[in-house]
């Protein structure tokens, strides 16, 4: 019976881009913002369960060295967007992106967006520890809100952190 690496490595390739999403992190995002509103006209917060995000490997590159050595490339290639993190109502915090994703990933994708909504500093000043210890970014786009809906002293201070953010991106050119 033949198998997976039997194929041609071109078909392989297409197979990885098909089963790799990098963008499966927000599922947890909604998890949480689900959580947190449920929480909010619920019971106490000593009685909610702690928020816990679960972090995953895709199942394809747990399959063989070969296979993860062919399939981490892809991954790495294709866009990743980035939305500021959800707040919890919990511990009264913004969560780090290192809980949903990982730290080794961020620093080795190739192609991202940055989509900020809502100000969100902190979710700015990981990214930036994050890629100042290594990023292999390629392209970074940046989308904020209209200016007119960025008129909060808060915005500014994300607004400096992301002009940080691309000078920091073009100087390593």
């Amino acid at each position: 019976m033949p198998s997976f690496l039997d194929l041609p490595p071109e078909i392989r390739l297409i197979i990885y881009s098909y089963s790799l999403n990098p963008n499966e992190y927000v599922k947890s995002y909604r998890k949480i913002n689900k959580t947190v509103a449920l929480a909010a006209t619920g019971p106490p917060l000593s009685q909610n369960p702690r928020l816990y995000v679960e972090r995953y490997t895709p199942p394809i590159l747990l399959l063989n060295k070969k296979i993860t050595s062919e399939a981490l490339p892809v991954l790495y290639r294709k866009p990743l967007n980035l939305y500021g993190t959800p707040s919890t109502y919990f511990t009264m915090r913004q969560m780090d992106i290192a809980e949903f994703i990982s730290e080794h990933f961020l620093q080795r994708i190739q192609f991202g967006a940055l989509r900020l909504d809502v100000p969100n500093k902190n979710f700015v000043l990981a990214l930036l520890d994050i890629w100042g210890a290594g990023n292999q970014l390629i392209r970074l786009d940046i989308y904020l809100p209209e200016q007119a809906a960025r008129s909060s002293r808060h915005w500014k201070i994300v607004e400096s952190r992301v002009i940080l953010l691309s000078s920091i991106f073009l100087s390593s050119f």
